[in-house]
């Protein structure tokens, strides 16, 4: 899948099944678990981060991938199967308030996703294809390695994002 195709969708699966929800729905959730508004703050401080990361980068020279085994091994599986394994926690940078401003969020979110789409048309294939940030436990992504991490990711989360609003009777 291109990477304008992965950036195309993530709006669509984490906010277009929020439209019309009050606003002491984004606050509520199950005991231990996020409430919506907490899930789309995560995500948006992700992509935000990810998108920051790739504009600084958008003028330096040609970089290499750092290899760690366990890293690449890690990212065939989640890259290639397209499954995020359960039971992972979210790094500290990418945590969520308590009670997020869902306007707020979803902005975030919005302008993240227009900065990655931006960057997508700015950066020529081998410059995408060149340049990598560190993600926690994937190690070195490339720029489409991100766009498809940040649909799976995403698609992980509207599967939360669902499951909420089942449990709130929407």
């Amino acid at each position: 899948m291109k990477v304008s195709h992965h950036l195309a969708r993530l709006e669509p699966l984490v906010l277009y099944p929020l439209h019309g929800i009050s606003d002491g729905d984004w606050h509520r959730a199950p005991r231990g678990r996020w409430t919506i508004a907490q899930i789309v703050q995560h995500l948006a401080v992700g992509v935000d981060l990810v998108a920051g990361a790739f504009t600084a980068l958008a003028e330096s020279g040609a970089m290499k991938r750092r290899r760690r085994p366990h890293e690449t091994v890690l990212r065939h599986l989640v890259l290639g199967i397209g499954r995020i394994p359960g039971g992972l926690r979210a790094p500290s940078r990418t945590k969520p308030d308590d009670k997020p401003n869902p306007e707020l969020a979803a902005a975030q979110f919005r302008m993240g996703v227009e900065r990655l789409k931006e960057l997508s048309s700015e950066l020529n294939e081998e410059r995408q294809l060149s340049l990598f940030v560190r993600h926690p436990m994937l190690g070195d992504l490339n720029f489409p390695e991100w766009a498809r991490f940040h649909y799976l990711h995403c698609r992980e989360h509207a599967g939360q994002i669902g499951d909420r609003l089942r449990w709130l009777g929407k």
